[in-house]
């Protein structure tokens, strides 16, 4: 089955790449996992225009980016080559058993209707000794977040111990995690928006994030003027300031190492 999306990721294909590219925060933690490139398969789920899956081709993995979204997929091909981007289900990957030597799934898992079982499609094509590194926000990543409370929204999130439980029941064994803090705004995350005030009373950048998407006109249209006028009286920027000193201890984000 397809995941039913917070967003129209067709229209949302025009404008994606303008605010969202690959963090170097989220390059390094995935890097970490992901462990030397030596020529292996890498398959990228979810994997949207392609940002991250760039990155790791000129690493030196050999990466194939699967998405629902052809509007997004077409970016991804032009930036990865011929051959590199295949449009599929996460539920229901369209690879034989044991195809890829690493599997990674970037912001994406919160996505998929079904998380378990797309996680144990990821399992089924990885390769004995492969590595999932998927990255995720838990809810005590979320916890640190204060935006929604600008559009009366809430921010849901599973606990990390409720991602590890997931991991295992898709047939993962050897699990571990850690956090990452966002030291630039470069993926256009919603986490990575509570590093900058400007970028996160922007609407062009908040657009590009599937929290947008779950708003109504209304609470966009109040939520943008809250966050206006906190930009100007300068109470967003202490906000910011705050919430990146409990992202020091409880993480942006998570990202978790899975062996089979």
């Amino acid at each position: 089955m397809t995941a039913e999306l917070p967003g129209n990721y067709v229209a949302q294909a025009e404008t994606y790449d303008r605010t969202r590219g690959a963090s170097p925060t989220m390059v390094r933690a995935l890097a970490s996992a992901l462990g030397p490139p030596e020529g292996g398969a890498l398959l990228d789920v979810g994997g949207g225009t392609g940002n991250y899956a760039q990155v790791f081709q000129a690493r030196g993995f050999r990466v194939r980016v699967l998405d629902a979204q052809l509007a997004m997929l077409s970016r991804a091909s032009a930036k990865l080559g011929p051959g590199s981007a295949v449009v599929g289900d996460a539920h229901a990957l369209p690879f034989r058993d044991a195809s890829f030597d690493r599997a990674m799934l970037v912001s994406a898992l919160h996505l998929f209707a079904e998380p378990v079982r797309a996680l144990q499609e990821t399992r089924r094509v990885l390769r004995p000794g492969g590595v999932l590194a998927l990255q995720a926000f838990t809810a005590e990543n979320n916890a640190v977040l204060f935006v929604h409370e600008y559009f009366e929204a809430s921010l849901p999130g599973a606990t990390a111990a409720a991602h590890e439980a997931m991991l295992r029941e898709a047939g993962y064994r050897d699990v571990s995690r850690r956090p990452l803090v966002y030291a630039d705004t470069a993926d256009g995350s919603l986490a990575a928006l509570h590093t900058d005030p400007f970028s996160l009373a922007g609407a062009a950048y908040l657009r590009n994030t599937s929290f947008w998407h779950r708003l109504s006109d209304e609470q966009r249209e109040r939520g943008l003027q809250r966050l206006e006028q906190d930009l100007r009286s300068g109470r967003l920027a202490e906000r910011v300031e705050q919430s990146f000193r409990r992202a020091a201890l409880a993480g942006h984000g998570t990202v978790f190492t899975a062996r089979p």
